[in-house]
């Protein structure tokens, strides 16, 4: 299921349970280039948008499932102004070539649990991000999210594919949020028995 919101303003900082994180309201995107590719990171905690039934999920259940976005997150609005935010960030760092104005944000909640895992493929969306909300500590990088630029390197460069011809990893941890075009190929490393990720995937509306 699928929640679709319009933009919203950024809202106040959301309350959160750890003191040495800040809330997902007064959070920065930071944009690094990667072959490239402006890739949009941060650290968001969020703790203050899970409902009480975030915390019964857990590794057991079906390796993909798909949760209606309200009944894990208490503020929607809030949820995608972030991703907005991101967005923003990265239409900002690479130009309006990127991608076509965001008109709204499409939120999916999925757990991710043993026996799931996702090949490389490119997203339907322009621009689309990646927020773990809740997850087992990961083990031997199993559920970490990968990124490959699909574009053919310069063979004249010093070394052979570059400079589109490297990966990024991002680790399942709470927090982890990561924005990128809809067009880089993404992956997801198959989980261990006994782990789960709880995440919010935001995409892009025209």
């Amino acid at each position: 299921m699928t929640i679709t919101t319009t933009p919203v303003p950024v809202p106040a900082p959301v309350a959160s349970s750890s003191r040495g994180r800040r809330g997902c309201g007064n959070a920065v995107s930071p944009v690094q280039q990667h072959w490239g590719t402006p890739v949009a990171f941060a650290t968001l905690d969020p703790a203050g948008l899970l409902s009480p039934s975030a915390a019964g999920i857990g590794a057991e259940g079906p390796a993909l499932e798909s949760l209606p976005p309200g009944e894990i997150i208490t503020d929607l609005e809030a949820a995608a102004a972030q991703f907005h935010r991101s967005f923003d960030a990265l239409a900002d760092s690479y130009g309006p070539g990127l991608a076509p104005p965001v008109g709204g944000v499409a939120i999916d909640v999925q757990v991710w649990r043993h026996g799931y895992e996702r090949p490389a493929a490119v997203h339907p969306g322009d621009l689309v991000a990646w927020w773990v909300l809740d997850a087992a500590p990961a083990v031997n990088g199993s559920g970490a999210i990968a990124f490959a630029d699909p574009r053919t390197g310069s063979p004249r460069a010093a070394t052979p594919g570059q400079p589109w011809g490297r990966n990024l990893v991002v680790r399942p941890v709470p927090g982890a949020h990561v924005a990128v075009p809809g067009w880089l190929a993404s992956s997801v490393a198959p989980l261990e028995r006994g782990q789960h990720v709880l995440v919010a995937v935001g995409s892009s509306l025209r």
